[in-house]
């Protein structure tokens, strides 16, 4: 899909326009990239290209254009947040963006990144605007992580009825996978701005909002690096946790074979058929079987309690 954004952040009607700053496409087809290529003379490069993680293949300049690359989080087919490449292309005062997940930031009319897009007046500032709102998303994310995690810290910690541990389980390993994939993209949003900083006076990039957005990047990165030990902290307690639930349920059963096995024993043995066993037969056998299906596990339970196996 193409969209072309001007002046003011309203949609343009072809990529021809003179007030277009802005060329957006998300999974792009062959016939939208030649479409582009053609109205700005720029390299859109291939999926394969994108997802390259040398530095080489990420940030370059090539015939005048500025090509910086850097791991958002975003949606797919309205599923769960993902990360996925996203490649900025300034190119004479206009913005050439190329991606396969949606972020927040590339929505028109939401939040206070799409303000910023309203006023910009090249496609410098929209590219600022967008990583901004990115930025702004990704603490969004880390605080909401940070929320769900001391959720069930208390939940786990507190006195009383336990959680469902599993259930639990599974919603830490998702903050934590949510916080990785946080971390990955801060990473890659800082490599960016170096490289950003380092262009900015040929391409008219603001030299403040990077120093800014830097930091904010960095302070961001710092508190999703902070997050990981306090997530294996979680994560192990909750396992040893689930291992003592574990040990409690061998416990009770082996209580039951110490109740229930001395009996079947004694049972099978009264049971057998031979005629040398005559005294099987005999009145007072049928309770001379019982006082050993009591005596028997009450002597186990007695050597259990001693050895203080339970």
């Amino acid at each position: 899909m193409l969209r072309t954004i001007s002046r003011g952040g309203a949609e343009a009607a072809t990529c021809t326009d003179a007030n277009a700053i802005w060329f957006d496409l998300e999974a792009p087809s062959e016939k939208e990239e030649k479409e582009v290529e053609t109205a700005l003379g720029v390299d859109v490069p291939t999926p394969a290209e994108r997802a390259a993680f040398e530095e080489s293949a990420r940030y370059y300049e090539e015939n005048g254009a500025l090509h910086l690359t850097a791991t958002l989080l975003g949606r797919r087919d309205e599923g769960p947040l993902v990360s996925g490449a996203v490649t900025f292309i300034l190119i004479k005062g206009k913005l050439v963006t190329v991606r396969q997940v949606r972020p927040r930031a590339f929505d028109i009319g939401q939040g206070r990144a799409s303000a910023r897009i309203g006023s910009a007046q090249t496609g410098a500032d929209v590219m600022l605007a967008l990583l901004e709102g990115a930025a702004e998303r990704l603490a969004d994310v880390l605080a909401e992580a940070t929320r769900d995690a001391n959720t069930i810290s208390a939940a786990m910690f507190a006195e009383g009825a336990a959680p469902d541990l599993h259930k639990a389980l599974k919603e830490l390993g998702r903050i934590g996978a949510l916080a990785s994939l946080a971390h990955d993209s801060l990473t890659s949003m800082q490599r960016l701005l170096v490289y950003a900083r380092a262009s900015k006076g040929e391409h008219g990039l603001n030299s403040a909002r990077i120093s800014a957005l830097a930091r904010d990047v960095g302070e961001l990165e710092r508190i999703a690096e902070q997050m990981q030990p306090r997530l294996s902290f979680l994560q192990d307690a909750l396992l040893g946790l689930i291992n003592a639930a574990q040990t409690n349920v061998l416990k009770a059963l082996s209580l039951a074979t110490i109740a229930f096995v001395p009996a079947t024993l004694v049972a099978s043995i009264f049971g057998m058929n031979f005629e040398a066993m005559n005294w099987f037969k005999t009145g007072w056998g049928p309770w001379v079987a019982f006082l050993m299906m009591i005596v028997a596990p009450a002597a186990l339970f007695a050597i259990a309690k001693w050895r203080r196996w339970f």
